[in-house]
Protein backbone atom coordinates (compact mmCIF):
# COMPACT_ATOMS: atom_id res chain seq x y z
CA UNK A 1 0.00 0.00 0.00
CA UNK A 2 1.29 3.60 -0.79
CA UNK A 3 2.13 5.48 1.73
CA UNK A 4 1.40 9.05 -0.12
CA UNK A 5 -0.84 10.86 1.22
CA UNK A 6 -3.20 12.54 -1.39
CA UNK A 7 -6.33 14.20 -1.75
CA UNK A 8 -8.01 13.97 -5.22
CA UNK A 9 -11.05 15.75 -6.16
CA UNK A 10 -13.04 14.43 -9.31
CA UNK A 11 -15.29 16.77 -11.85
CA UNK A 12 -17.84 16.08 -14.10
CA UNK A 13 -15.98 17.42 -17.57
CA UNK A 14 -19.81 18.06 -19.32
CA UNK A 15 -21.45 19.61 -16.21
CA UNK A 16 -20.23 23.05 -14.44
CA UNK A 17 -22.69 23.93 -12.24
CA UNK A 18 -21.34 25.54 -8.99
CA UNK A 19 -22.21 24.08 -5.18
CA UNK A 20 -24.78 26.39 -2.96
CA UNK A 21 -24.52 26.30 0.66
CA UNK A 22 -26.96 23.79 0.80
CA UNK A 23 -24.76 21.31 -1.18
CA UNK A 24 -21.92 21.77 1.71
CA UNK A 25 -20.66 18.90 4.16
CA UNK A 26 -20.11 20.65 6.70
CA UNK A 27 -19.98 18.16 9.24
CA UNK A 28 -18.18 14.37 9.22
CA UNK A 29 -21.39 12.69 8.54
CA UNK A 30 -22.50 15.03 6.26
CA UNK A 31 -24.58 16.37 9.09
CA UNK A 32 -25.16 16.12 12.96
CA UNK A 33 -26.89 13.23 12.49
CA UNK A 34 -24.17 11.43 10.40
CA UNK A 35 -26.34 10.62 8.06
CA UNK A 36 -24.09 10.83 4.58
CA UNK A 37 -27.29 11.70 2.97
CA UNK A 38 -26.66 14.59 0.15
CA UNK A 39 -28.97 16.04 -2.12
CA UNK A 40 -26.27 16.71 -4.87
CA UNK A 41 -28.08 15.44 -8.43
CA UNK A 42 -25.13 15.47 -11.00
CA UNK A 43 -23.57 12.37 -9.56
CA UNK A 44 -25.62 9.40 -11.14
CA UNK A 45 -24.94 6.16 -12.36
CA UNK A 46 -25.32 7.46 -16.11
CA UNK A 47 -22.84 10.04 -15.04
CA UNK A 48 -20.13 8.62 -12.94
CA UNK A 49 -18.70 7.44 -15.46
CA UNK A 50 -17.39 10.88 -16.37
CA UNK A 51 -15.74 11.94 -13.99
CA UNK A 52 -12.16 13.03 -14.27
CA UNK A 53 -9.26 14.09 -12.01
CA UNK A 54 -10.15 17.72 -10.96
CA UNK A 55 -7.12 18.56 -9.15
CA UNK A 56 -5.50 16.89 -6.14
CA UNK A 57 -3.58 18.06 -2.84
CA UNK A 58 -0.80 16.06 -1.04
CA UNK A 59 -0.46 16.79 2.53
CA UNK A 60 3.49 16.32 2.85
CA UNK A 61 3.12 13.93 5.72
CA UNK A 62 5.93 12.02 3.90
CA UNK A 63 8.13 14.33 3.36
CA UNK A 64 11.62 13.71 5.75
CA UNK A 65 9.91 10.70 7.72
CA UNK A 66 11.45 7.07 8.28
CA UNK A 67 9.88 4.10 6.96
CA UNK A 68 9.55 2.77 10.14
CA UNK A 69 7.50 5.77 11.14
CA UNK A 70 5.46 5.75 8.03
CA UNK A 71 4.01 1.86 8.51
CA UNK A 72 2.39 3.43 11.51
CA UNK A 73 0.11 6.24 9.76
CA UNK A 74 -3.00 5.90 7.99
CA UNK A 75 -5.40 8.20 6.23
CA UNK A 76 -8.68 8.00 6.74
CA UNK A 77 -10.14 11.44 6.65
CA UNK A 78 -13.28 12.91 5.27
CA UNK A 79 -12.93 16.78 4.34
CA UNK A 80 -15.58 18.94 5.38
CA UNK A 81 -16.94 21.67 2.99
CA UNK A 82 -17.98 24.77 4.73
CA UNK A 83 -18.96 27.67 2.51
CA UNK A 84 -15.99 28.32 0.45
CA UNK A 85 -13.31 26.21 2.32
CA UNK A 86 -12.38 22.46 2.47
CA UNK A 87 -10.77 21.36 5.73
CA UNK A 88 -8.54 18.48 5.34
CA UNK A 89 -6.69 16.74 8.55
CA UNK A 90 -3.78 14.07 7.74
CA UNK A 91 -1.65 11.42 9.52
CA UNK A 92 0.11 13.87 11.96
CA UNK A 93 -3.00 16.11 12.56
CA UNK A 94 -2.36 18.79 10.01
CA UNK A 95 -4.80 20.88 9.16
CA UNK A 96 -5.45 22.80 5.81
CA UNK A 97 -8.04 24.76 4.48
CA UNK A 98 -8.35 24.24 0.60
CA UNK A 99 -10.28 26.29 -2.46
CA UNK A 100 -13.10 23.43 -2.90
CA UNK A 101 -12.84 24.51 -7.12
CA UNK A 102 -9.17 24.22 -7.44
CA UNK A 103 -7.47 22.87 -4.63
CA UNK A 104 -5.04 25.75 -3.93
CA UNK A 105 -3.91 25.74 -0.43
CA UNK A 106 -5.56 28.86 1.68
CA UNK A 107 -3.79 28.07 4.85
CA UNK A 108 -2.27 25.21 7.15
CA UNK A 109 -1.57 24.44 10.47
CA UNK A 110 0.69 21.82 12.04
CA UNK A 111 0.27 20.45 15.64
CA UNK A 112 3.79 19.47 16.04
CA UNK A 113 2.69 15.88 17.27
CA UNK A 114 5.79 13.99 17.81
CA UNK A 115 7.19 11.09 16.26
CA UNK A 116 7.83 9.23 19.21
CA UNK A 117 4.67 7.89 20.01
CA UNK A 118 3.43 4.26 19.56
CA UNK A 119 -0.45 5.20 19.09
CA UNK A 120 -2.46 1.59 19.19
CA UNK A 121 -4.32 2.79 16.36
CA UNK A 122 -1.87 4.44 14.42
CA UNK A 123 -1.28 7.84 13.30
CA UNK A 124 -4.39 9.32 11.65
CA UNK A 125 -6.96 11.59 11.58
CA UNK A 126 -11.15 10.73 10.87
CA UNK A 127 -11.82 14.24 10.08
CA UNK A 128 -12.36 17.90 11.81
CA UNK A 129 -15.47 19.72 13.38
CA UNK A 130 -16.55 23.30 11.92
CA UNK A 131 -18.59 25.41 14.36
CA UNK A 132 -19.64 29.05 13.96
CA UNK A 133 -20.46 31.01 16.66
CA UNK A 134 -23.08 33.40 15.57
CA UNK A 135 -23.16 35.48 18.81
CA UNK A 136 -19.92 37.08 17.04
CA UNK A 137 -19.61 40.02 14.45
CA UNK A 138 -19.38 38.66 11.30
CA UNK A 139 -15.07 40.00 10.96
CA UNK A 140 -14.21 38.86 14.46
CA UNK A 141 -11.55 36.36 14.60
CA UNK A 142 -12.53 32.80 15.69
CA UNK A 143 -16.25 33.31 14.38
CA UNK A 144 -15.66 30.34 12.31
CA UNK A 145 -13.87 27.58 14.25
CA UNK A 146 -12.33 24.38 13.59
CA UNK A 147 -11.75 21.88 15.89
CA UNK A 148 -9.08 19.15 15.68
CA UNK A 149 -8.53 16.44 17.92
CA UNK A 150 -4.51 14.93 17.77
CA UNK A 151 -2.44 11.59 18.41
CA UNK A 152 -0.71 12.85 21.55
CA UNK A 153 -4.53 13.65 22.74
CA UNK A 154 -4.95 17.35 22.66
CA UNK A 155 -7.97 19.43 21.30
CA UNK A 156 -7.25 22.34 19.26
CA UNK A 157 -9.69 25.01 18.24
CA UNK A 158 -8.25 27.19 14.83
CA UNK A 159 -9.82 29.90 13.34
CA UNK A 160 -10.83 29.00 9.77
CA UNK A 161 -10.39 31.87 7.59
CA UNK A 162 -6.50 31.96 8.82
CA UNK A 163 -5.53 29.13 10.81
CA UNK A 164 -4.73 30.62 13.60
CA UNK A 165 -5.32 29.10 16.65
CA UNK A 166 -8.05 30.68 18.86
CA UNK A 167 -6.47 31.90 21.52
CA UNK A 168 -9.22 31.75 23.78
CA UNK A 169 -10.13 28.72 23.53
CA UNK A 170 -7.79 26.72 26.32
CA UNK A 171 -4.60 27.92 26.66
CA UNK A 172 -3.34 29.58 23.27
CA UNK A 173 -5.97 27.54 21.47
CA UNK A 174 -5.26 23.93 22.88
CA UNK A 175 -7.10 21.39 25.52
CA UNK A 176 -4.84 18.75 26.86
CA UNK A 177 -6.58 15.92 27.84
CA UNK A 178 -6.70 14.81 31.47
CA UNK A 179 -6.87 11.15 31.24
CA UNK A 180 -6.81 10.89 34.95
CA UNK A 181 -3.92 8.24 34.80
CA UNK A 182 -0.61 7.74 34.10
CA UNK A 183 0.04 6.27 30.08
CA UNK A 184 2.13 3.03 30.15
CA UNK A 185 3.75 4.59 26.93
CA UNK A 186 3.28 7.49 25.06
CA UNK A 187 0.52 7.13 22.28
CA UNK A 188 -1.73 4.84 24.44
CA UNK A 189 -4.42 7.09 24.29
CA UNK A 190 -5.32 9.22 21.17
CA UNK A 191 -7.60 10.96 19.37
CA UNK A 192 -8.64 9.64 16.13
CA UNK A 193 -12.29 10.27 15.50
CA UNK A 194 -13.91 13.68 14.45
CA UNK A 195 -15.36 16.23 17.42
CA UNK A 196 -18.41 16.80 16.68
CA UNK A 197 -19.57 20.40 17.54
CA UNK A 198 -23.28 20.64 18.97
CA UNK A 199 -24.72 24.32 19.62
CA UNK A 200 -22.04 25.64 22.20
CA UNK A 201 -20.23 22.34 23.15
CA UNK A 202 -17.55 20.65 20.96
CA UNK A 203 -17.77 17.01 21.68
CA UNK A 204 -14.96 14.29 21.58
CA UNK A 205 -14.44 10.80 22.08
CA UNK A 206 -11.21 8.20 22.88
CA UNK A 207 -9.28 5.85 21.31
CA UNK A 208 -6.83 3.28 23.41
CA UNK A 209 -5.23 0.66 22.32
CA UNK A 210 -7.27 -2.50 22.90
CA UNK A 211 -6.99 -6.33 24.76
CA UNK A 212 -3.28 -4.85 25.64
CA UNK A 213 -3.84 -4.42 29.55
CA UNK A 214 -6.87 -4.21 31.77
CA UNK A 215 -6.50 -1.26 33.20
CA UNK A 216 -6.21 0.79 30.61
CA UNK A 217 -7.07 4.48 29.88
CA UNK A 218 -11.18 4.68 30.24
CA UNK A 219 -12.80 5.26 26.81
CA UNK A 220 -14.50 8.36 28.17
CA UNK A 221 -16.39 10.55 26.20
CA UNK A 222 -15.90 14.00 26.84
CA UNK A 223 -17.46 17.54 26.51
CA UNK A 224 -16.03 21.25 26.11
CA UNK A 225 -17.17 24.49 25.88
CA UNK A 226 -16.76 25.83 22.10
CA UNK A 227 -15.77 29.29 23.03
CA UNK A 228 -13.74 28.51 26.25
CA UNK A 229 -12.24 25.08 25.90
CA UNK A 230 -13.43 24.55 29.83
CA UNK A 231 -14.78 20.69 30.46
CA UNK A 232 -18.44 21.09 30.37
CA UNK A 233 -19.11 17.06 31.01
CA UNK A 234 -17.76 13.59 30.32
CA UNK A 235 -19.61 10.27 29.89
CA UNK A 236 -18.01 6.88 30.86
CA UNK A 237 -20.03 3.93 28.90
CA UNK A 238 -18.12 1.17 31.17
CA UNK A 239 -20.82 0.77 34.41
CA UNK A 240 -19.57 2.36 37.68
CA UNK A 241 -21.75 -0.08 39.72
CA UNK A 242 -23.26 -3.48 39.49
CA UNK A 243 -26.84 -1.58 39.86
CA UNK A 244 -26.75 -0.38 36.58
CA UNK A 245 -28.79 -1.42 34.55
CA UNK A 246 -25.84 -1.64 31.48
CA UNK A 247 -23.94 -3.66 33.98
CA UNK A 248 -26.10 -6.48 33.49
CA UNK A 249 -24.39 -7.17 30.43
CA UNK A 250 -20.76 -8.00 31.94
CA UNK A 251 -19.52 -10.33 34.14
CA UNK A 252 -19.92 -10.42 37.68
CA UNK A 253 -17.10 -7.79 38.60
CA UNK A 254 -15.95 -7.74 35.26
CA UNK A 255 -16.57 -3.31 35.01
CA UNK A 256 -14.35 -2.67 38.44
CA UNK A 257 -10.96 -2.35 36.75
CA UNK A 258 -12.06 0.29 33.99
CA UNK A 259 -15.33 1.49 35.46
Amino acid sequence: MSVTRVFCAAALWLLGASASHGDDWPHYGGDLGGQRYSRAQQITPETVGGLIRAWEYRTGDVAGRSPKVMRRTKLQGTPVLYGDSLYVCSAFNMVAALDPATGTEKWRYDPKVPENLKPGNLFGCRGVAVWEDLGRPADAQCRLRVFTGTTDARIIALDGRTGMPCEDFGTAGTVKIDIGMAEKWPGEFQITSAPVAVRDTVIVGSAISDNVRVEAPKGVVRGFDARTGALKWQFDPVPQTEEQALAQGWAPGSHKPAG
